[in-house]
């Protein structure tokens, strides 16, 4: 209980700074960085028969998705750079690498990608111009939805868990914590939009604080919450698969990167897609 709560708190005030320099390219810097050093527990993880340039390879094509907008270069002729130059790799370190452990590490790499994206895209869907702090605020919803129902599905579970949801995978998760994480992301993000409407914060053509939005807030935040605990279960199945409890130790007591980000990165798409359904209404 006391990891979750803190995890839980560190989370808070790690969204909370992070809202603060949203519209910062400070901000896109960081997300690179948290997407390079996933893709090195990634690597560790798939370490036997794995490729140093192959991995760098990743990092780069993610500098080039994670900063396309200060960099000189279109994404296209970069993602064919390199996929030929994956090839190459395959082709001429046949005999020192696993075609399985690169494969492994560039699926798992390009979905940390995605997930990270996804918050980026908030800002073009979302431009500051046009409705100031709504892609920020989305950002919020992000968190919220991760890591506020992880609490709730935690103590969900804690107080009235009786059936497994996965027992081979994660003994601890239940049924019922997943519904009372659902329910409690829900709950979340309403009392959120709540306040942001009630800030004054919204630009010329927000819609956050019309009530019609507030089902598709529901439907959105409870899709996003069981994304995460998907996501939490996929990372939890690669650890168990290749027997480790973390993923790294760059947070003491927490575990890695993907260890905190795990259920960030599923959630992050669906609210991606309630903020193009906001824009569009």
């Amino acid at each position: 209980m006391k990891t979750r709560v803190i995890s839980g708190i560190v989370g808070i005030i790690v969204a909370i700074i992070a809202v603060m320099i949203f519209y910062n390219p400070i901000f896109d810097i960081v997300a690179f960085a948290v997407y390079a050093v996933a893709v090195f527990e990634i690597y560790r993880v798939f370490k036997k028969g794995n490729s140093k340039i192959s991995t760098a390879l990743l990092v780069i094509l993610g500098a080039a998705v994670v900063l396309h907008r200060y960099i000189p270069f279109q994404i296209m002729p970069i993602a064919v750079v390199f996929i030929v130059a994956m090839v190459c790799v395959v082709v001429f370190d046949f005999e020192n690498m696993e075609f399985v452990s690169i494969a492994s590490t560039a699926a798992f790499s390009i979905y940390v990608l995605f997930g990270i994206y996804s918050i980026l895209r908030l800002k073009t869907i979302m431009p500051y111009n046009t409705y100031r702090y709504d892609a920020s605020f989305m950002f919020v919803v992000c968190a919220c939805i991760a890591w506020g129902g992880d609490i709730m599905a935690y103590f969900s579970g804690y107080l009235f868990g009786k059936h497994k949801m996965a027992p081979k995978l994660s003994p601890k998760k239940t049924i019922e914590g997943a519904i009372g994480g659902i329910l409690g992301s829900v709950i979340i993000t309403l009392i959120m939009a709540v306040m942001y409407s009630k800030m004054n914060l919204t630009g010329s053509n927000s819609a956050l604080y019309i009530a019609n939005h507030y089902p598709a807030l529901i439907i959105f935040s409870a899709i996003g919450s069981f994304m995460g605990i998907v996501g939490d279960l996929f990372a939890s199945a690669v650890k168990r698969q290749h027997g480790i409890k973390d993923y790294g130790n760059i947070m003491p007591g927490h575990g890695g990167i993907l260890d905190r980000f795990d259920s960030f990165l599923l959630v992050a798409p669906a609210v991606a897609l309630l903020a193009e359904y906001i824009v569009k209404m």
